[in-house]
């Protein structure tokens, strides 16, 4: 790895304000989704995020003697889940995969539907449909869960295989409809009934 502080364009030492600081500019310049057009700066923007969010967590796990504020990264599992809710609804999904990949049992169903809802996010439905559907038959009687795979479930069965010959259909545009309105459902958490 790079020297993170290089990456971050901090110096060493910095606050965990700085460096967060630093990190949420860094996004805003690098964030693939300002790429899609251009498939070239697209990969280098992803190669880059991968990087930030690499020296980012480096920084933030490793306290060189700065007192002035905590690591944001839980040791357990659960704190991790709740920290990935919170990047997913700041939009940082590449911060939010690399979290949901730190955890130890990724055989408990929250995995598997925050990296449903990830996919979901980017477009990716059949990878979406098949995380939510494994969380939600392992939990069945979890509303968020039950309310995702359902709108997954009918949007793909009412309009067909969402991709086909490696193509979108117009299942998957009313997927992304569908998709959108669950993922603002779970980043305010408003699902099942709670707003």
């Amino acid at each position: 790895m790079k020297d993170p502080y290089e990456v971050l364009g901090v110096t060493k030492g910095a606050s965990k304000d700085d460096i967060r600081k630093a990190y949420r500019e860094l996004v805003k310049r690098y964030h693939p989704d300002k790429f899609q057009s251009n498939s070239d700066m697209l990969k280098l923007a992803e190669e880059k995020m991968k990087e930030i969010n690499e020296a980012y967590t480096y920084l933030l796990n490793h306290d060189d003697g700065d007192t002035s504020s905590t690591s944001t990264y839980s040791t357990d599992d659960d704190g991790i889940y709740a920290q990935v809710r919170q990047k997913m609804q700041s939009g940082d999904l590449y911060g939010a995969e690399d979290l949901l990949i730190k955890i130890s049992d990724k055989t408990n169903p929250d995995w598997y539907f925050l990296n449903g809802i990830i996919y979901a996010q980017r477009g990716w439905y059949d990878k979406a449909y098949e995380y939510i559907k494994r969380a939600h038959d392992a939990r069945p009687d979890n509303t968020e869960y039950a309310q995702a795979y359902e709108t997954i479930r009918k949007t793909s069965r009412r309009q067909g295989p969402i991709y086909t010959g490696g193509q979108m259909n117009d299942g998957a545009a009313c997927l992304n409809c569908c998709t959108a309105l669950i993922c603002t459902d779970l980043c305010c958490n408003c699902l099942g009934g709670g707003c």
